[in-house]
């Protein structure tokens, strides 16, 4: 079995706005300018965004806070969405990766972003059709209602579920909100992150001053990323598990590094390639 790779998640963003821009109800994907891709972003923002999708925003138009995008985007050089033009009608590729990634927003590809991709595997056709292949036949809603009202013995059971339902639901809904009020309450100023030295730690998104040797980028916080590390390989360590890679590289200024999962890297924005063996035995990543 092949690789998942970032050329795989390119191409099928591509082939995803060739085989749906006519569908996209504004009728920009058509034949986009520059000026159109920015006015498709701003009613798309306006509609809502999933919070990985604000993520890519953040990304592509270098804000930091969420109530600040519009602003960025309404000022933002319409010039710069020509690249993502060109790659989306196949003119010229890309590997810039805040451009693929708002190119995925735009043409609704799913799934992304990229690492959610990976986990997922392909689709290239959509979630729709993956869950049509799983299917054989459609569930009538309506049938499973009155089978059950023909088995019903006692209406107070039928009440008495109805009830658990409910305070199943309220309970949940509860855990919910206290989950994230706490976190609100205790990480209400870190929503971005750093990189430093192996692994990327949560920082508050207005610090502007950077210690001696910490001069990466603040990024908007993803939950997808926060726990990648680069680590250490030598005889011992597990490169693959049932025939398929569980770390992933990167050549940085001649030398490969290894991390502990899919992604970018954090210096360098290139995607995280699995490791094969061929990299394995010509940089002996076995005998360090």
């Amino acid at each position: 079995m092949s690789s998942i790779t970032f050329e795989d998640y390119k191409l099928a963003i591509k082939a995803n706005y060739v085989e749906k821009r006519e569908e996209e109800p504004s009728g920009i994907l058509l034949n986009p300018t520059p000026a159109q891709l920015r006015n498709l972003c701003l009613l798309l923002l306006e509609n809502g965004l999933s919070p990985s999708d604000i993520n890519a925003f953040k990304m592509f138009f270098n804000s930091k806070e969420q109530e600040r995008i519009r602003t960025s985007i309404e000022h933002f050089d319409i010039g710069k969405f020509k690249p993502i033009i060109s790659f989306l009608k196949g003119e010229k590729d890309s590997d810039h990766v805040a451009r693929i990634e708002l190119a995925a927003v735009l043409v609704n590809y799913k799934p992304r972003p990229y690492v959610k991709y990976l986990q997922n595997g392909k689709k290239s056709l959509g979630d729709s059709t993956f869950l049509i292949q799983t299917t054989n036949k459609p569930v009538n809603n309506k049938q499973l209602v009155e089978k059950a009202d023909e088995n019903q013995v006692m209406v107070n059971s039928g009440f008495n579920l109805k009830k658990q339902v409910v305070i199943g639901i309220a309970l949940i809904l509860s855990l919910f909100f206290v989950r994230y009020t706490v976190k609100d309450f205790f990480f209400a100023k870190k929503h971005c992150m750093q990189w430093k030295e192996n692994q990327f730690e949560e920082v508050d998104c207005s610090t502007n001053h950077l210690g001696i040797g910490q001069l990466n980028t603040i990024v908007p916080f993803d939950e997808n990323l926060i726990h990648l590390k680069k680590i250490e390989v030598n005889k011992k360590s597990v490169f693959f598990k049932y025939g398929k890679a569980v770390v992933w590289y990167s050549k940085n200024e001649g030398k490969v590094e290894i991390f502990n999962g899919p992604g970018f890297h954090p210096e360098s924005g290139k995607p995280l390639k699995p490791i094969t063996k061929y990299m394995i035995k010509k940089y002996k990543l076995e005998a360090k």
